[in-house]
C-alpha cells in the first residue's frame, strides 16, 4: 500500500513591506511626510504673495523714481529756459530740449507703470496736465524771446502763472510721492512678515521633523538592539543545537564503528565455527559416502546411483561452506594477505557475472588486520554495485601507499550514476563513506551518465597500535552512553 508523500505547507500570502514596519515607525514616518507636503504648500503660497509684494513694491518704486524725474525735468527745462531768456545764448536750447523730452517720457513711463487700475492713476493724470500746461508756458516765453520779444518774455517771467503751476505740480508730485511711499513702505512690510513667516515656517518644519526623526531613530535603534539580541541568542542557541548534533553523530558514528567491529568478529567466529565443526561433519560424510561406495560395488545400481547422488551433494555443500565461509570472512585474507584476497574476491566474481577485471595490489605492502578487512569490504561492496547496477565490462582495483596513506581506487566503465549528489549517498556508498570516515580517512566519487564510476579512498596509515585501540574505547564509550 503506498503512501502520497507529506507536503509541506507554504505561505501562500507573502508579508507586505507596511505589514513588517512597526506601527509607530510607520506612524512617523505618515506625519514627517505629511508635515513636509504642509510645509511645501504653504512656501508656495508665501512664495507667490511674496511674488505679488516684490512686483507692486517694485512698481511702487518705480512710480516714485518717475514722479521725481518728472519734477527734476521740469526744473532743468525751467532752469535752462531762464538762461537762454537772460543770455540768449542758443547752448541753453540743447537741454532745454532734452529736459522737455525727459519730463514727457517720465510722465508716459509713469502712467504706464501705475496701470489702469492703480488708486493714484487720477493724481498722475492730473500731474501729466500740469506738466503739459508747465511746458507749454515754457515754450511760450520761449517763442517770444526767439522772435525778438525779450521785453514780453521777461516780463512773462515776473507773473504768478509759472509760479503757480510749479506749486501746484510740486504739491501733486509731493502727494505722489507720500502715498507711492507708503505703498512701498507696505510692500515692504509685507515682504518682512512673510519672510518672517517663511522662516518661522522652516524652523517648525525642521524641528517636527527632527522631533519624528528621533523618535524613529530611537525606534530604529530600540528594533536594531532587540534584532541583535535575537540573533545573539539564535546563534548561541544554533551553535548549542550544533554541538549537540556533533556529539551526538560522534557518538553514532562510533556506536556504528562498533557494530561494524562487532559484526566482523561475529563473522569471524562464525567462519570459525563453519570451518571447524560443520566442516569435520561433512568432512566425516564424504568419507562415509567413499567407504560405502567402496563396499556397494555388488550392490543395485539404483543404490550406487543414490549414493553418487549423496557425494555430489555433500561436494555441493563443501563448495557452498566454502563460499559462505569465505564471504564471512575470507581465509586468503588471514593467510595470504590482502592482496591475495582481493585478487581471488574479485576474479572468482567477474568470472560469475562475466565482467573482465584487472588488480593492481603490491604483494609486499603490509596492512594491518583491522584496516585490511575494511579494504577487503570496500572492494567488496564496489564489486556488488558494478555487477548489480554498473552494466560494465571492465572492473579495476588498484592500492598503493604513499606518504603515509594507503589509496584505495575502484573503477568501472558502466552507466555511472544518474542524478549523482555527493551530500545524498546511497545507503551502499554511504555505508563505504562511513568504514572510510571511521578510519579517518576520505572518501571520494567521481561519475556522470555514460562515463563510469570511480570510487576512491584515502586511509592514513595507523600508527603501532593506535587506530584499533582508539577505535575500541570509542565503541564502548559509544555503547556505554547508548545503553545508559
Amino acid at each position: 500500500m503506498s503512501s502520497s508523500p507529506s507536503t509541506v505547507p507554504t505561505d501562500a500570502h507573502p508579508v507586505a513591506w507596511y505589514e513588517a514596519v512597526p506601527p509607530r515607525v510607520l506612524l512617523a514616518l505618515v506625519l514627517t511626510a505629511v508635515v513636509s507636503v504642509l510645509v511645501f504648500a504653504v512656501s508656495e503660497l508665501a512664495f507667490s504673495e511674496i511674488s505679488i509684494n516684490r512686483i507692486e513694491g517694485r512698481r511702487a518704486i518705480d512710480s516714485q523714481a518717475y514722479v521725481l524725474r518728472v519734477r527734476e525735468q521740469l526744473l532743468a527745462a525751467e532752469s535752462s529756459q531762464r538762461g537762454y531768456l537772460i543770455t540768449q545764448e542758443d547752448r541753453y536750447l540743447a537741454p532745454y530740449d532734452k529736459a522737455m523730452a525727459a519730463a514727457r517720457s517720465a510722465q508716459s513711463s509713469l502712467l504706464s507703470t501705475l496701470g489702469d487700475q492703480s488708486p493714484l492713476r487720477k493724481d498722475a493724470v492730473q500731474l501729466g496736465a500740469l506738466v503739459e500746461e508747465k511746458l507749454d508756458e515754457l515754450n511760450v516765453t520761449l517763442h517770444m524771446a526767439r522772435d525778438r520779444q525779450p521785453g514780453m518774455a521777461l516780463a512773462t517771467l515776473h507773473t504768478d502763472v509759472g509760479l503757480t503751476l510749479m506749486e501746484k505740480i510740486a504739491q501733486t508730485t509731493r502727494k505722489l510721492d507720500e502715498e507711492l511711499g507708503k505703498q512701498t513702505k507696505i510692500r515692504t512690510d509685507n515682504l518682512t512678515r512673510l519672510f518672517l513667516q517663511q522662516r518661522w515656517g522652516v524652523g517648525l518644519v525642521v524641528f517636527l521633523n527632527l522631533a519624528f526623526l528621533s523618535i524613529l531613530g530611537t525606534m530604529m535603534v530600540r528594533n536594531f538592539h532587540d534584532r541583535e539580541q535575537s540573533r545573539r541568542r539564535l546563534k548561541e542557541h544554533a551553535l548549542q543545537l550544533e554541538t549537540a548534533v556533533t556529539e551526538r553523530t560522534e557518538e553514532l558514528s562510533a556506536l556504528s564503528t562498533y557494530l561494524q567491529n562487532n559484526a566482523e568478529r561475529e563473522r569471524s567466529s562464525l567462519a570459525r565455527d563453519l570451518h571447524d565443526e560443520f566442516g569435520a561433519i561433512l568432512t566425516s560424510a564424504k568419507l562415509d559416502v567413499a567407504w560405502l561406495q567402496g563396499h556397494a560395488a555388488a550392490a543395485p545400481p539404483p543404490v550406487q546411483e543414490r549414493l553418487s547422488q549423496l557425494s555430489n551433494a555433500l561436494d555441493e555443500a563443501v563448495n557452498l561452506k566454502r563460499r559462505v565461509i569465505e564471504n564471512l570472512r575470507p581465509s586468503l585474507l588471514d593467510h595470504l594477505g590482502l592482496a591475495a584476497a582481493i585478487q581471488w574476491h574479485v576474479q572468482e566474481a567477474c568470472d560469475r557475472a562475466d565482467i573482465a577485471c584487472d588488480v593492481s595490489i603490491p604483494e609486499d605492502i603490509q596492512v594491518p588486520s583491522h584496516v585490511a578487512i575494511d579494504l577487503f569490504r570496500l572492494v567488496q561492496e564496489s564489486l556488488n554495485n558494478t555487477v548489480k547496477y554498473a552494466q560494465a565490462r571492465l572492473f579495476e582495483v588498484g592500492l598503493t601507499q604513499e606518504k603515509g596513506h594507503y589509496v584505495l581506487i575502484m573503477k568501472d566503465d558502466g552507466i555511472g550514476i544518474a542524478q549523482f549528489q555527493a551530500d545524498h549517498l546511497t545507503h551502499g556508498l554511504a555505508g563505504m563513506q562511513h568504514r572510510v570516515r571511521a578510519l579517518q580517512g576520505r572518501f571520494n566519487v567521481q561519475t556522470a551518465p555514460g562515463q563510469g564510476t570511480t570510487i576512491e579512498a584515502t586511509i592514513p596509515v595507523p600508527s603501532s597500535g593506535g587506530a584499533a585501540g582508539v577505535s575500541e574505547a570509542s565503541a564502548a564509550s559509544a555503547v556505554t552512553s547508548s545503553g545508559a
